[in-house]
């Protein structure tokens, strides 16, 4: 029974890296945003352009970083108090290690597109937003064991697995809802600097698993891949509600 969860693990704990890295990564960056606005807090004001004020819609493109990964986007002003964004984010990492006798090979990427309407009711730079991204998270992970595994409800030697594979995957359409501080294209400012904190429901992960040795075929083995699945769906179905935290910064045209 030691190694009853052993595949389990290693779709768990090879994924944890890519994960800090792309949390230490969003904390480090979105800092030197943070810094960046605030130098930027002293750029001219554009209300005194002529016809500024009688020339909607209002237009700003951004950056942005956050758990999504780093992105860009576009606002366009509609109303005084409704905005439309659009924009992508994306991030990849790869990370390769040897864990339980396997040597493995794993790879996550965060791609997602998002169309977005922010409502400001209080007519000031606090937001509600609700909308969908276009949804291409995926991990994968690929390994190659040097012992045996216990897959299911039977160990198998490595000699007869080969190279095993698994990936997670989204739903590809993914409602958002979430709070925000910051209005690109409220008049007044060049530079605006923006806060989102929200949820993507992108639903249970959807989990393959694979192998292409001598008994990649045998009924039984595809039974025990199919449990398999099960429990690491059960393991990792947290994600199916991911947290969205993000900073960004916006030019106002």
């Amino acid at each position: 029974m030691a190694n009853r969860s052993r595949w389990r693990s290693w779709m768990l704990v090879a994924g944890l890296p890519a994960a800090i890295a792309t949390l230490q990564a969003g904390v480090l960056v979105s800092t030197a945003i943070l810094a960046q606005a605030a130098e930027t807090v002293r750029t001219g004001s554009r209300e005194e352009a002529v016809g500024y004020e009688d020339a909607p819609p209002y237009i700003a493109l951004g950056a942005k970083l956050g758990t999504m990964g780093p992105g860009l986007e576009a606002t366009v002003g509609l109303t005084e108090i409704l905005n439309a964004r659009v924009g992508g984010n994306y991030f990849a990492f790869n990370y390769d290690g040897t864990r339980s006798d396997v040597d493995y090979e794993t790879e996550l990427r965060w791609a997602s597109l998002g169309l977005l309407l922010d409502c400001h009711p209080l007519e000031n730079n606090f937001r509600i937003t609700g909308g969908a991204y276009y949804n291409r998270n995926r991990f994968e992970l690929e390994g190659t064991p040097n012992d045996s595994v216990t897959i299911g409800d039977h160990e198998y030697p490595a000699a007869v697995l080969g190279t095993l594979s698994g990936t997670m995957e989204f739903r590809k359409w993914a409602p958002y809802l979430g709070l925000g501080f910051g209005n690109a294209v409220k008049p007044g400012s060049t530079w605006t600097f923006s806060f989102d904190v929200g949820i993507l429901f992108q639903g249970s992960p959807d989990v393959d698993l694979e192998a292409d040795g001598i008994i990649a075929l045998s009924p039984e083995f595809q039974a025990d891949l199919a449990q398999e699945e099960e429990d690491i769906q059960d393991d990792v179905d947290v994600f199916r509600f991911y947290p969205v935290l993000a900073f960004g910064i916006a030019y106002l045209f």
